[in-house]
């Protein structure tokens, strides 16, 4: 009969096979994932032993992986600002780099009892929005995206997370006028960025798995910025802060565009490795 800890270091040892970076954090939570088992229970019971189909189930979702498919799409989750939400091939993977926009928002608004209105263009999974209304216990937030797949996401994140009360998800293209897109206090947005002729230095985990349209954006990964700067600056009526995360050395270049705009008070935050990760505006 097989244990827990001989199914990990099979699985382990499968992933190093195929060139799996980390290999052992990614086997432990697939086997847990497989067994209905916390990270913890994995590592601490290494001696129970499997019942029937479990070593089966753990081998057809350590296959996945081994093909490079992201760990968050076999396990149909990912945490992000210490809350858990839902992904599927139709959203974007929540990083640790989007946090940088979190806390510049938290920054530049400190009262978490505001009651902040939020809209959130191109909300994908509903991370950033949904974070920030677990933070601002008054605040209430749109997003929208151009995918129904996407927005069912975020919906089900919403409502699993208690907050979908105050989260509105929409149906819209930012390529088009946004009915309502007026009176908010705080604008985010993670739009595409990566430029098309950097397809072919994307890991396979992101190029093969992640949807185009959520990380493509013409040959400069530029262009999805200029089309949203433009739609807010033809919105009289919106006179809140701005917030968007950019890609590596695209900082001063976004920053740019919005002062061109009309745009004051525009500021550029860190991500941990000191990368420009947020560009920050007032209309």
């Amino acid at each position: 009969m097989t244990t827990v800890g001989q199914a990990l270091e099979e699985s382990v040892q499968t992933l190093r096979r195929s060139e799996i970076d980390e290999a052992h954090l990614d086997a432990r939570l697939i086997v847990a994932h497989g067994l209905n088992m916390t990270t913890q229970q994995v590592f601490g019971y290494p001696e129970k032993q499997l019942e029937d189909g479990d070593l089966e189930r753990i081998r057809k979702l350590i296959a996945r992986r081994s093909q490079h498919e992201p760990v968050a799409l076999i396990t149909g989750e990912k945490e992000f600002w210490s809350l858990l939400f839902k992904v599927s091939a139709a959203t974007l993977i929540p990083r640790p780099d989007s946090e940088t926009l979190i806390e510049t928002v938290l920054a530049a608004q400190p009262d978490k009892k505001a009651s902040l209105r939020i809209l959130d263009l191109g909300t994908g999974s509903g991370c950033l929005l949904l974070a920030l209304l677990h933070e601002y216990e008054n605040a209430t937030g749109v997003g929208i995206d151009f995918s129904e797949d996407a927005l069912k996401v975020a919906r089900f994140n919403g409502e699993n997370l208690g907050l979908g009360g105050r989260a509105d998800f929409t149906q819209a293209n930012w390529n088009n006028p946004i009915p309502g897109c007026a009176g908010f206090d705080v604008i985010i947005s993670n739009p595409p960025y990566v430029a098309e002729n950097d397809r072919g230095t994307l890991a396979p985990d992101v190029v093969e798995y992640e949807p185009d349209s959520a990380l493509f954006a013409g040959h400069d990964g530029l262009r999805e910025y200029k089309t949203i700067i433009a739609l807010l600056v033809d919105l009289t009526t919106v006179t809140g802060n701005v917030f968007f995360e950019v890609g590596i050395n695209q900082a001063d270049a976004v920053a740019g565009m919005l002062e061109k705009a009309g745009l004051r008070d525009i500021s550029i935050h860190p991500d941990l490795t000191g990368i420009g990760r947020c560009v920050a505006a007032k209309m």
